[in-house]
């Protein structure tokens, strides 16, 4: 069953992709629609019980206003004659999936419904929002929301998320966007100058890293070829939270760090090039910018000391490479082919990190009782990347995904990986600051 619902903006246009959306865009065309569904953005939301039930009309209104407040959830991407494109619709009718279920079930069929919903690539010019709503006994209890990646991010469909409860709980939001998407392409065009510093810092490091963190197939592969593990870690995260205290740092940095040293030994490459996934939500403007602004940059890390030591010493540079994640990607296309073509192989360290968690609590180290997991995932055929490992809220504590192309990394090597970055973190915060 759908309940189709109509939603207005005053707000439209055409114009090109920005810069973090032409990279997710790219991402997204290199694995292919049959694998490309691993990059929705998917999210539930519990409809609040304040206020008492709310009918599926009601609901659906609240998040036609929330589609009318931004222009990324009303941007259909398209593939023109030279290249990909945006056009902002001012309105347009949103189609809503309904599930009916008894309220004990409800939990699983949202998980059901969101599962569904993100299962399959967004198409060329397809509305950038799914949605569904389950309900029970007239009244809607959760709203599934998948977005197209290249028009949402992870924080930006936080922001969606939250935008929506508001309505629900108090039918208006005072406040308009930090900043619109058409407004953020419009600034990209005449800032080239830092464009061109981040790209020029890219290159310098470039030509002194191995050209790829994993160069080399060492294995037949696995069915399918990119295989997924995550392990959660009460221990882990306890001891994450216990350097990134000692250090002055955020967990994100102490995990960031111990995976570089971790590889430097796995490859027994001298230096180790990784890639942070940056949020780029820097300002007031762009924190609540509803678009894709993740944009990689690049962290390099040669000969160093026990963990601790290299948390404070490898500090500034983690700090730099987030600096240098804003750049428009079609000139930083050409000068990755540029110095490609000067060391005459393909040069990309092909090795990301990005930290998924929707926000991090200084002093919420949890307990580090509890046992590690280390769990299976899906795997696709294609992916963007041979090597990234993702920081995630799993099963009440951290979890660390791996995601790897098996001809490089085998699933044995991928689990070993991940147990040895848990005994290695840990072992460090067990030593004497």
């Amino acid at each position: 069953m759908r309940l189709l619902v109509d939603f207005a903006a005053n707000r439209s246009g055409r114009t090109e992709l920005g810069w973090g959306q032409r990279a997710i865009w790219e991402a997204i065309h290199r694995v292919g629609p049959d694998s490309a569904h691993y990059f929705n953005v998917p999210r539930v939301l519990a409809v609040p019980r304040a206020g008492g039930p709310r009918r599926p009309g009601v609901v659906a209104a609240a998040l036609a206003e929330v589609v009318g407040r931004h222009d990324g959830l009303r941007s259909l991407v398209r593939l023109g004659a030279t290249g990909p494109y945006q056009e902002v619709a001012a309105a347009g009718t949103l189609p809503i999936e309904m599930v009916e279920t008894a309220r004990g079930d409800a939990d699983d069929a949202a998980a059901a419904l969101v599962a569904r919903l993100a299962g399959r690539s967004f198409g060329d010019g397809e509305q950038p929002l799914r949605a569904g709503f389950v309900v029970c006994d007239g009244a809607v209890t959760h709203v599934a929301l998948v977005i197209s990646h290249v028009v949402a991010d992870w924080r930006a469909a936080d922001v969606v998320v939250r935008d929506l409860r508001m309505l629900l709980l108090r039918g208006a939001i005072a406040r308009p966007p930090s900043s619109q998407l058409l407004d953020l392409v419009r600034e990209e065009k005449a800032a080239s100058a830092r464009s061109d510093r981040a790209i020029a810092q890219w290159e310098a490091l470039l030509r002194t890293v191995p050209s790829a963190m994993f160069p080399e197939a060492v294995a037949a592969g696995a069915t399918p070829r990119y295989a997924r593990a995550v392990l959660s870690s009460p221990r882990l995260n306890h001891a994450a939270h216990v350097l990134a205290r000692r250090a002055g740092v955020s967990t994100a940095t102490v995990l960031l760090v111990a995976v570089a040293m971790q590889l430097r030994e796995l490859t027994g490459h001298e230096v180790c090039a990784i890639t942070p996934i940056v949020h780029n939500r820097f300002d007031d403007r762009t924190r609540d910018l509803v678009t894709s602004l993740n944009q990689l940059g690049l962290f390099t890390l040669g000969p160093c000391g026990g963990l601790a030591e290299t948390l404070v010493s490898a500090y500034p540079a983690v700090l730099a490479s987030y600096r240098r994640a804003r750049f428009d990607t079609l000139a930083f296309d050409a000068m990755i082919d540029r110095v490609s073509a000067d060391r005459g192989v393909s040069v990309f360290p092909s090795c990301c990190f990005n930290d998924l968690r929707p926000g991090e609590d200084p002093g919420g180290d949890g307990s580090a009782d509890g046992e590690s997991e280390l769990e299976w995932l899906p795997g696709t055929d294609q992916r963007s990347c041979h090597f990234c490992v993702a920081l995630m809220r799993w099963k009440g504590t951290l979890g660390v995904e791996l995601s790897a192309d098996t001809t490089r990394l085998p699933e044995g090597e991928m689990a070993a990986l991940l147990h040895r970055l848990e005994s290695f973190v840990v072992d460090a915060a067990q030593r004497p600051s």
